[in-house]
């Protein structure tokens, strides 16, 4: 039998509502949601020593609640399972952190698989989303993808984490301009007793630890390393991994003298090394040390093949892997203390800084170089000066002891008397050695950002 025409057009009426009604039921239902968004994710799949995690932020100025809220993930090996359910409400500008650590994700997911991780009342009904290529970038221990701008941004990876923080470059301007050279081997007594140690360096007015790259080595050591990388940045602490260049167990000469040209195993050990200690451990600076000859630079001079150029080849490979992440990543490099440190060691500094952030002169005045107060600060003024001819806003921060000639750590009256000849000099920060030798004294009040 054949219907009317004007009972088929009503059929297609009401079905055609019904789908609106639908239409607007889905759009509701995540609408009430509008202002969560994903912030950072760190996918660590379902490591013992790395958690995954997610941040959300609530970008709106209201009170959203989180009842009927999830989270869903589709990789190899979900299709869209629901691996947290949210309730509660946030406060505007409220962040919150879910991680497989504490459960708060049920299970983890790999950054070396394609995945789509949706946050929404379904997993068809998004509020916000983020989708991971096959392809895309696998994410060291500390790196994640972050909003920057924060909150609003678009997504991209960094290589270092800011759980629970705003999501920001990191911009060296806003820390103080000192440093404590720290082995491997301190790691467990800074970790000791909830990080006393550590947090009293931070009290005292030092911001930056330049890490051995021992710490990176032994197994016992990395354990330990992934408690004290994101303990520094949530105490506000920056870390530095301190590599050696030219010396690999010996020296190494980064010159071969009987073909006249440079060694570019050497060379390629050095970047590898650096990128590693990048992309795997959040470092925000790489500090170059053993870059020179040891004293006898002179004798490797053929040319355009040469001491100094090799010095500064070094500088300039590692200042490109820095500069290529955009994530305001630092060099500095550790000088040896004399002016005629080209002729000896290959060490031009007014060239070096055209690459290196921070020229740090070790002037230790102690020992075989027995400087006067006088002569301690020259060194200071002229490693400054050196810096700032390279003309890239390159400065010096000067390295002296904690220790006297007999090797006995200073108290921290006598350490503050050298600190405050340094502060007086042209020298734009200060770096200790060592940690665990000598008193630290108390330096907010020279050393302020």
């Amino acid at each position: 039998m054949k219907l009317p025409g004007i009972i088929i057009a009503s059929a297609l009426v009401l079905l055609s509502a019904a789908a609106c009604d639908k239409d607007k039921n889905k759009e509701k239902a995540s609408a009430k949601y509008e202002g969560i968004v994903l912030n950072e994710i760190a996918a660590h799949e379902d490591s013992e020593d790395i958690a995954t995690w997610v941040e959300l932020v609530n970008t709106s100025t209201e009170a959203i609640t989180l009842d009927g809220l999830s989270l869903f993930i589709s990789d190899s090996n979900f299709k869209g399972q629901n691996i947290c359910e949210l309730s509660g409400s946030m406060a505007p500008g409220e962040r919150k952190v879910l991680s497989t650590e504490d459960k708060g994700l049920r299970t983890g997911f790999a950054s070396n698989d394609q995945f789509t991780l949706v946050l929404g009342p379904s997993k068809d009904d998004p509020v916000d989303s983020f989708e991971h290529a096959a392809d895309g970038p696998t994410l060291g221990y500390f790196a994640s993808w972050q909003r920057i701008p924060d909150a609003t941004g678009e997504m991209r990876k960094l290589t270092y984490s800011s759980p629970g923080k705003e999501n920001v470059i990191f911009d060296i301007s806003k820390t103080r301009p000192t440093a404590v050279w720290t082995w491997g081997a301190h790691m467990s007594d800074l970790l000791y007793n909830d990080a006393k140690n550590l947090r009293e360096l931070k009290a005292k007015g030092y911001d930056h630890i330049l890490l051995n790259f021992a710490a990176f080595g032994s197994v016992p050591y990395r354990k330990l390393a992934r408690q004290l990388i994101p303990l520094c940045e949530e105490i506000g602490l920056t870390v530095h991994v301190w590599i050696q260049c030219f010396y690999n167990g010996g020296w190494e000469s980064p010159i071969d003298d009987e073909k006249k040209a440079y060694k570019e195993e050497v060379y390629e050990r050095i970047r590898n090394e650096c990128i590693d200690y990048l992309e795997n451990w959040g470092v925000k600076g790489v500090h170059l040390d053993y870059i020179r000859f040891g004293g006898t630079a002179q004798k490797h001079n053929y040319g355009e093949v040469n001491s100094v150029a090799a010095v500064n080849r070094c500088c300039r490979e590692i200042r490109e892997i820095t500069d290529s992440y955009d994530e305001g990543l630092i060099t500095s490099a550790a000088m040896m203390p004399e002016t005629n440190g080209a002729l000896n060691y290959g060490q031009a500094g007014y060239l070096m800084s055209q690459y290196i952030h921070i020229l740090m002169p070790m002037i230790y005045r102690y020992g075989s170089y027995n400087f006067s107060d006088e002569t301690f600060q020259d060194r200071s003024d002229y490693f400054a000066n050196q810096a700032s001819m390279g003309g890239k806003g390159g400065v010096s921060w000067s390295g002296i002891q904690t220790y006297n000639a007999n090797n006995s750590g200073m108290t921290a009256e006598e350490l503050r008397r050298d600190i405050e000849l340094m502060a007086a000099t042209k020298a734009e920060g200060l770096v200790l050695f060592r940690y665990q030798l000598g008193t630290f004294p108390d330096i907010n009040d020279l050393y302020k950002r």
